[in-house]
């Protein structure tokens, strides 16, 4: 998963300039920072950068693209210790890894008072493909029991995040190699080659190619991207 997660699309530099106008003094939590594609932004934009993340693969790729106002912490967050108080904690499709009842009153308690938990969702406008894949993606999944959810809905429903507002950016076309499109969903938890039979990786390969091939423009798998960016308040 973690060698597949550069085929992920880039968050836009506009959701980081917001979150610079949105943070109170002081440094950045970043709660599951993968291989570190919001840190580096967080960085450029913030005096320090707090990153937890409990996988080791993954915190290897992010240490050798990273400056030096980041600190790498190797832990699940529950168990992290933090040098708190923070301006502002991100969370940039991870806090679903981890233990709500105990996360969000551990951010609540890390921020300074009134800072906001952000949340960042990256995605891709329905392509043409969508019903062929959705299929694929149902029959090769290793995650046979997984149901869709709101993230933002059930956390709320739950009292535990109180949301303030929330943006997302204007879709911005990508045109990505077939290759690296495929390669994108072994990045997901269900689908990572490690998890998968060998035949079933092959067969969901062979069977993504062939739904885009009708697609393609130049070679190339024609996207449109764009990021959903959700502020609140975590509640205690």
């Amino acid at each position: 998963m973690a060698a597949a997660y550069h085929h992920r699309s880039a968050y836009p530099t506009l959701v980081f300039d917001v979150l610079k106008r949105l943070a109170k003094p002081g440094p950045v939590l970043e709660i599951g920072a993968g291989t570190g594609d919001a840190t580096l932004e967080l960085a450029w934009r913030f005096e320090r950068v707090d990153a937890v993340e409990p996988s080791g693969e993954m915190l290897r790729v992010a240490q050798r693209r990273t400056g030096r106002n980041i600190r790498w912490i190797h832990a699940s967050f529950e168990e992290a210790q933090l040098s708190r108080p923070y301006g502002l904690a991100v969370a940039a499709e991870s806090l679903h890894w981890t233990d709500w009842e105990t996360s969000l009153p551990k951010i609540d308690d890390a921020v300074v008072p009134g800072a906001y938990l952000a949340l960042l969702d990256r995605s891709y406008a329905t392509p043409p493909w969508s019903r062929e894949l959705g299929q694929a993606l149902y029959r090769y999944s290793t995650n046979q029991d997984f149901e869709p959810y709101d993230l933002v809905e059930e956390l709320r429903e739950r009292r535990l995040y109180r949301v303030i507002g929330a943006m997302s950016s204007l879709p911005v076309q990508v045109l990505m190699p077939v290759e690296d499109y495929i390669e994108s969903f072994h990045s997901r938890n269900g689908l990572s080659r490690e998890r998968m039979p060998e035949e079933h990786a092959a067969a969901f390969d062979q069977a993504v190619r062939g739904m885009v091939q009708p697609h393609l423009r130049d070679g190339f798998v024609p996207l449109k991207a764009y990021t959903q960016l959700t502020w609140g308040r975590p509640m205690p």
